[in-house]
């Protein structure tokens, strides 16, 4: 069993302590960038930091509850007594496996409600959005988000993506519309994707809101998502929910920050073309 230590977040540092958790993280080797933000928010909300283990390690028997960081830690097998909360996973689908637990996902956005509003406070006066996705999850936030924009009085058209090479042609398709969003799945985020969608929000005047805040300057435009450690702090308290017998539920969203909805956006310095 390999135990990581990370400089920045004191974990506990000996394998006995490890095989006597409840709660482990298990985390790409020397886990940094998103995976230490995130890592630090598990620690948060759980009030100390958990034993972390490399995918692939041996789990400990007494391990009730396993955040997994990343794809390849939530997609290895676990056995059936451990509820399982995964954070950092774009297309991976939370539902129950064969001999496994209880499996909750943290989405990479605000929950359909919180969106809805953000997307109508950062476009003031907008009155439409396009939303495109390409796995079932994203399909299911984007039509909750679209219920939840219709009530609020903006309109929304979701989009879905087959294939990748077919984004210039289906943006090149869309209704007239004030703001564009992609959805943060692993066939979407690409620099050809990107590179259509800018191309055809400068062309059409569109305010285009990326699917994560760090990739927000790659068009100049802003990043409409929870940061890595909102993820992480929402990935500990489902932890807590499983461990006090509470299953979270399959899909569950970061907590927004603050009341103010800019404060969940992170904006280049530049200036973004709007209608």
């Amino acid at each position: 069993m390999r135990l990581l230590l990370l400089a920045a977040v004191p974990l506990l540092a000996s394998a006995a302590a490890a095989r006597a958790a409840d709660v482990v993280v298990v985390a790409p080797e020397s886990p940094s960038g998103p995976y230490r933000e995130a890592l630090q928010g598990v620690c948060d909300a759980l009030g100390s930091c958990p034993p972390v283990l490399a995918a692939g390690d041996e789990l400990p028997d007494a391990v009730r509850v396993v955040v997994a960081l990343g794809g390849r830690a939530a997609r290895q097998h676990y056995p059936a007594r451990v509820a399982l909360v995964t954070a950092l996973t774009p297309g991976f689908e939370a539902r129950p496996r064969s001999g496994s637990g209880a499996v909750a996902r943290v989405r990479m956005t605000f929950s359909p409600e919180n969106f809805a509003r953000r997307l109508q406070a950062l476009k003031p006066g907008g009155r439409s959005a396009a939303l495109l996705w390409s796995e079932p999850a994203s399909r299911r936030f984007s039509e909750a988000v679209r219920e939840a924009a219709r009530r609020l009085g903006l309109s929304v058209t979701t989009v879905e993506v087959d294939e990748a090479d077919s984004v210039p042609k289906l943006l090149r398709s869309l209704p007239a519309v004030d703001s564009l969003w992609l959805s943060p799945d692993s066939a979407l985020v690409t620099p050809m994707v990107f590179d259509a969608a800018c191309e055809y929000a400068r062309s059409a005047r569109v305010a285009f809101f990326a699917p994560a805040p760090a990739l927000a300057e790659r068009c100049g435009l802003a990043g409409l998502a929870p940061d890595f450690r909102a993820a992480g702090l929402r990935a500990g308290a489902a932890a807590r929910e499983a461990l006090s017998g509470q299953l979270p539920e399959t899909e569950v969203y970061p907590a927004p920050p603050g009341g103010d909805s800019s404060n969940d956006v992170v904006a280049s310095t530049k200036t973004s073309t709007s209608r």
